[in-house]
């Protein structure tokens, strides 16, 4: 008896009348099934979906005759679905018999219809005796093919529409499984972080077939992997299975299907299905089993849970906003199934059983609190009193709860938190009893208002107080009270269901209000920092009462809350907590809401008109505006029109804040916004998804603010500068258009003085000149528009001939005649032009003098203008000298070009004439004497007075010196205690030279001679000057100095020079002199002093060179080592530090140094020498040493948040590997890189639990 589930002969038939291009597309798929799950065919290869159209055979495949359904032989398929079966096979069959290699080939004719003329058509080709065969196909021929390969026939009965109740193909399954959520779940999600547990899959499906055993948290989960895992890479994901993959629900149906041979994959839904007969006939068998089963036998597979960060880009790009983004993706790790009901179309779903036992009133009560750390004592305290048991039940229970195929408790390091606290709450509210609400109403006020002892102390007495008062810390974990915050913002924000569900929300709100009124009470802002964190859940729990208190407290004078808001410090690692920014997150969440949104943005414009001083890092109010406002994405439910009427509302509140949030919400296609924060529990503020923006509101928006730009009363010249500025910027033509119209009419205007005209002027020139020379860019405004523009320019041109050549002395002004990118040497020819003719204008003005003083004022290239100055004929020192007494660092510096320039082109005669002269004032001669070049014949002007002599020595900056007259300028720094200056000097000095192919007069005795002076000097410098120390070494180095004074100096500077540099000499020398690491051994562990430093100089840099030495005793230059060497210097080393009573920590630097030994040639570790001399020593320390020195990776790393301990793990093996190459040899060393592994494994376990924490995290 035929199953009724599954399709006939006659639905084949009708399949092409019913839907000729589904057929036409998906009956080549059904032949692939077919040929690919039948025992004896091969190399199958058959065109499908779109496909169908390519030139060439339909398909292809090779055949041993084993099914006598089809032939053997090199098969050659052509597939046709029309109506006239006989007129398309025959053409199929005239074009493929010209081929040359036809004999050797069977023709195969397959259609889904029935056709009646098919024997005779067969007899007649057959006859002609072209092909070695003739076969054809048909609808009652498929049928039979069908009832062979089960797994074939259940696939396309569920394509046409039947529902086997018995048995399913994956791909059926995650059709309607994906498609059960909002928005739909990707493929991907399910192999996000689990890539090589899916290559892992996929290898143990290409071996032969066999039982393939996976643990899993949740079944679904499983079989979405699965499917995931198999059709990776693919196009088409319903059509890329090579294998039909059957889920089989019934004893029946997997016994008819495994007695069948096939090369299917079968996963049983059911028990007592056997494998092996499976198996025997071919088939892969895939056996899910839960955490909680005893599994018989190996797990081949264990489904880890996916990667958080992984999903929360999945997410986003479904749609779901990012912060709500990234909740979902820790829930989908703590519990699959919960995530997917959070996400599921279904209204209702089904209780789950931890909701109905016994234990559900504990839970139920726990969900008040969602999160604490198991290893508090104050904690566990507080969760007992709650529960009204001991807290040893409660871990009991939730450790039971914690395990099967849906918890709803999770533990990630110490903290238990519920998977799904929304879901928990709604499932047991009506569980939660009187006596339990009124005990976590008291316990939630201790909790959230525990005083934080160290609030307000110094760095130093926060210190103090850690070493000598512990117990004032902070009792409760931050675990407890961010999850008592949360839980209050879910009770306030969700309807519970029972008869105490009022309550509860009344208790959220009182206990809000009580909260907030403590901190309102409290002048010193103390109690407002200490909720700070919790902010925004009271904003959820209670937002009417948060807005009420909020916007009282921001309009006094002086509050509480604006103390503390002013109050946040700039250190960070030892200030108080920040507050503003979570006063920011609150009044962001608000915002989301219709009912809230004006209160909201009203808090946040109060704070922007009166903005703290840059000491606040983080959020700004005027960013939360921005995010909140912005009209190109949606940031909250308020409708685009009234975000406008919301700027209005700011602007009111305070001009100047408004005017900058209209210009920051601007069209700007490379505006770049920080989404503000969303609310955890009020699902009707903030939905799942982003709408989007619908043109025709983006267009009113962005009209309305252009509007706002033109009708707001009190603009100012800054203002226009920014219009002007913001023309070309993501708005339409017409309000281009509109926006130079109202330039036009203002240039008209008198009550703008030369300056205002100026900052228009200028931007209307900068914009015009960009687009001028940028017209064939897409981005470029239209040329008539240019023009628009240049026109408008000239009519807001200032009289002032300062004024209109101005811009010329930027560092790259704009010309309209020249374009910089087009010929940089044209540009500067005209430049260079333009700023001539300038100052020619302006030095033939009536007030030549006093316009040059407003044009050094207010120049932003101030060197080059007063350079060019000091080009200029008809301008005297002494008509400008006077600049050099002026507080304007402007006025100075161009003066500082001036002198620089003069003095280099005029020499040191008129050095020495400016020097005599009178009327040179002091400021005037320090200016000059700042300015003289570094050469000979300007010393000797100098040297003439010994007063000028001394300063010029003093507080000449010097840059390249003279090279034969290096060593006499070194001795005059040195000499007046700039030899920090003169390392600085000589270091580029000695480049200089190297490049102009010049000799200096250095020697190596004056450079060491420097660096030890230099040693002796202060100087501000000094940390800045690593790059140059070195230069100089290793110049000292090419001098040929001798190898102890090198390696005397970089132990000397090795502070400074250690980590640019490395001291090849002093390592070298430590390499080979025992003696010398002794010395540095007895500086860092004994009351020593070295180098004529003091202790604590000494100290230091005995400690950085023993620290940064990375090689090994007996190495030498090339990398070798030299055994000899190496046993010499460590029985020399350790009878030194014997001597000097150092023998224990002596002998765990030396084994820390034997880890820095090379490998040999194959990458052989450590050495033969090298463990004989571990072996023969045998000293506990030595042996600790050499751990710790191959542990070194473990004091320091660089990772991802979510990493783990990947790196550690590779660290392991490798010393586990290294372990057994030696163990043979050297069992005693093989043991210590055995433990070497064993710590970096340890740490690895550690790194991986903390990375799970995180990933679990709410």
């Amino acid at each position: 008896m035929k199953n009724p589930e599954l399709i006939t002969a006659d639905d084949l038939n009708v399949w092409p009348d019913k839907d000729a291009r589904d057929a036409q597309e998906n009956f080549p798929l059904l032949i692939r099934h077919l040929l690919l799950n039948t025992p004896g065919v091969s190399a199958v290869s058959v065109r499908a979906g779109n496909g169908v159209s390519e030139p060439g055979y339909d398909g292809v495949a090779q055949s041993d005759g084993t099914v006598s359904v089809l032939p053997p032989g090199s098969l050659l398929f052509e597939f046709g679905t029309n109506k006239d079966i006989g007129a398309k096979a025959t053409d199929d069959y005239r074009k493929r018999v010209k081929q040359d290699d036809a004999a050797s080939h069977v023709f195969v004719f397959a259609t889904p219809r029935r056709w009646s003329g098919k024997d005779k058509w067969l007899e007649e080709q057959r006859s002609e005796g072209k092909f070695a065969n003739v076969w054809a196909l048909d609808a009652d021929d498929l049928e039979a093919w069908l009832e062979t390969s089960p797994s074939s026939h259940y696939w396309i009965s569920e394509h046409l529409g039947k529902q086997p109740d018995e048995a399913r193909t994956l791909e059926q399954w995650w059709g309607s499984f994906h498609q059960a959520t909002h928005p739909e779940l990707p493929l991907s999600m399910f192999t996000a972080g689990r890539e090589s547990t899916r290559d892992k899959l996929r290898e143990l499906l290409a071996k032969a077939p066999r039982t393939i055993t996976i643990q899993a948290d949740w079944r679904d989960d499983c079989l979405a992997f699965i499917y995931a895992s198999l059709v990776a890479d693919a196009k088409d994901e319903l059509s890329a299975l090579d294998q039909s993959v059957i889920i089989v629900k019934s004893v029946g149906a997997w016994n008819r299907i495994t007695r069948q041979t096939g090369k299917s994959i079968l996963i049983p839904a059911v028990d007592g299905a056997e494998t092996k007969p499976a198996i025997d006939n071919g088939h892969y068998v895939i056996k899910i089993v839960d955490r909680e089963q005893v599994v018989y036998g190996k797990v081949d597979v264990k489904l880890p849970r996916v990667s958080r960060p992984d999903v929360q880009s999945l997410l986003n790009d479904c749609g779901i906003k990012f912060q709500k983004a990234n909740r979902l993706a820790g829930l989908a790790r703590r519990n699959m199934p919960s995530f997917v009901r959070v996400l599921t179309r279904d209204a209702a779903i089904q209780t789950p059983m931890w909701a109905t036992d016994t234990s559900a009133s504990m839970l139920a009560a726990l969900t008040l609190v969602g999160v604490w750390n198991a290893n508090n004592d104050k904690d566990t305290q507080a969760i007992a009193e709650l529960v009204g048991s001991d807290y040893d039940t409660v871990t009991s229970l939730c450790q039971q709860r914690a395990g099967g195929n849906d918890p709803v408790m999770s533990r990630s390091g110490s903290a238990w938190r519920f998977a799904s606290l929304e879901e928990a709450f709604r499932c047991l509210s009506s569980k939660i009893i009187d006596g339990v609400v009124e005990r976590w109403k008291q316990i939630t006020l201790d909790v959230l208002g525990e005083a934080n002892p160290s609030y307000g102390l110094n760095p130093l007495e926060k210190v103090e107080q850690q070493l000598n008062q512990p117990t004032s810390q902070v009792q409760y974990s931050e675990e407890l009270k961010s999850g008592i915050a949360r839980s209050l913002a879910m009770v306030g924000s969700m309807d519970g269901d029972g008869a105490l569900s009022g309550k509860l929300k009344d208790s959220a709100v009182a206990i809000t209000n009580q909260l907030l009124n403590q901190a309102v009470g409290d002048d010193s802002g103390r109690v407002w920092n200490l909720i700070g964190p919790r902010l925004r859940y009271l904003a959820e729990a209670a937002p009417q009462k948060f807005i009420d208190v909020t916007i009282n407290n921001l309009k006094q004078d002086a509050s509480s809350l604006l103390r503390a808001y002013y109050a946040d410090s700039n250190d960070i690692l030892f200030g108080d907590p920040w507050f503003h920014p979570h006063l920011l997150c609150a009044l962001e969440v608000l915002a989301w809401s219709e009912e809230y949104f004006d209160d909201a943005i009203e808090c946040l414009a109060l704070l922007a008109a009166n903005p703290a001083d840059d000491k606040q890092r983080g959020n700004r109010p005027d960013e939360s505006l921005a995010a909140i406002l912005c009209g190109w994405a949606n940031f909250t439910t308020v409708p685009s029109g009234e975000r406008l009427a919301a700027l209005d509302i700011v602007k009111r509140i305070s001009s100047p804040v408004g005017w900058d949030l209209l210009f920051a919400l601007w069209p700007d296609c490379s505006a770049v916004i920080t989404p503000p924060a969303t609310p955890h529990f009020r699902a009707d503020w903030c939905p799942l998804t982003d709408a989007p923006v619908l043109r025709r509101d983006w267009n009113v928006y962005r009209n309305g603010l252009v509007e706002r730009a033109l009708t707001w009363s009190d603009v100012t010249p800054s203002n226009l500068n920014r219009l002007v500025n913001h023309i070309n910027r993501g708005i339409m033509p017409e309000d281009r258009a509109k926006i130079i119209d109202y330039l036009g009419e203002l240039a008209l205007s008198t009550e703008y003085n030369d300056d205002d005209r100026y900052v228009v002027w200028n931007a209307l020139c900068q914009l015009a000149t960009s687009h001028y020379h940028h017209r064939a860019s897409e981005w470029s405004l239209p040329e008539e528009e240019v023009d628009r523009l240049l026109e408008l320019s000239d009519r807001w041109k200032p009289t002032s001939p300062v004024l209109r050549h101005l811009y010329l002395f930027d560092n790259t002004p704009g010309l309209l005649d020249c374009a910089l990118h087009r010929d940089i040497d044209d540009y500067d020819h005209k430049v260079e032009t333009h700023r001539q003719n300038a100052l020619g204008e302006i030095l033939a003005g009536p007030q030549a003098i006093d316009d040059l003083a407003l044009l050094a004022s207010r120049a932003v290239a101030s060197l080059v203008l007063g350079w060019m100055l000091a080009d200029r004929q008809e301008l005297n020192f002494w008509d400008i000298a006077y600049w050099a007494d002026s507080s304007d660092r402007k006025l100075v510096t161009v003066m500082d070009g001036y002198l620089c320039r003069s003095l280099d082109q005029r020499g040191a005669s008129w050095l020495q004439a400016v020097l005599d002269d009178s009327r040179l004032t002091a400021a005037q001669r320090a200016a000059v004497l700042r300015c003289v070049p570094a050469e000979w014949d300007y010393w000797e002007v100098v040297a003439r007075n010994q007063d000028d002599d001394s300063a010029y020595w003093q507080t000449a900056e010097m840059r390249v010196l003279p090279p034969d007259h290096m060593q006499y300028a070194i001795e005059r720094l040195a000499g007046c205690g700039r030899a920090w200056d003169a390392i600085d000097s000589v270091s580029l000095s000695i480049r200089s030279a190297r490049q102009e192919g010049v000799k200096t007069d250095l020697t190596a005795d004056v450079l060491i001679g420097l660096l030890h002076i230099a040693c002796t000097q202060e100087s501000a410098k000094i940390s800045s000057l690593s790059y140059e120390v070195g230069q100089v070494l290793d110049h000292i180095v090419e001098l040929k100095a001798g190898q102890v004074d090198v390696a005397r100096l970089e132990l000397l500077l090795y502070p400074l020079i250690g980590h640019y540099r490395e001291p090849i000499v002093l390592h070298r020398t430590l390499a080979a002199e025992p003696h010398l690491f002794v010395r540095l051994m007895e500086v860092a562990h004994r009351d020593k002093t070295m180098l004529g430093m003091d202790r604590s100089a000494s100290f230091r840099v005995a400690m950085s060179s023993l620290n940064g030495w990375r090689g090994c005793p007996g190495m030498t230059a090339d990398g070798e080592l030299d055994v000899a060497v190496m046993q010499q210097w460590v029985d020399a080393a350790r009878q030194g530090l014997a001597v000097a009573d150092l023998s224990d920590v002596g002998d765990y630097e030396i084994g820390r140094l034997l880890a820095n030994s090379p490998e040999d040639e194959n990458g052989m570790w450590p050495l033969p020498a090298v463990c004989e001399l571990i072996d023969e020593v045998g000293s506990d320390n030595l042996d600790e040493g050499f751990i710790a020195g191959m542990c070194r990776g473990l004091m320091s790393s660089v990772r991802g948040v979510y990493d783990g301990g990947q790196q550690e793990h590779e660290s392991a093996q490798r010393y586990h590997a290294l372990s057994k190459q030696i163990r043979s040899t050297s069992r005693h060393t093989a043991r210590l890189l055995k433990k070497a592994a064993n710590r970096y494994e340890e740490r690895a376990i550690q790194e991986d639990d903390q990375a799970e924490a995180r990933q679990d995290a709410l």
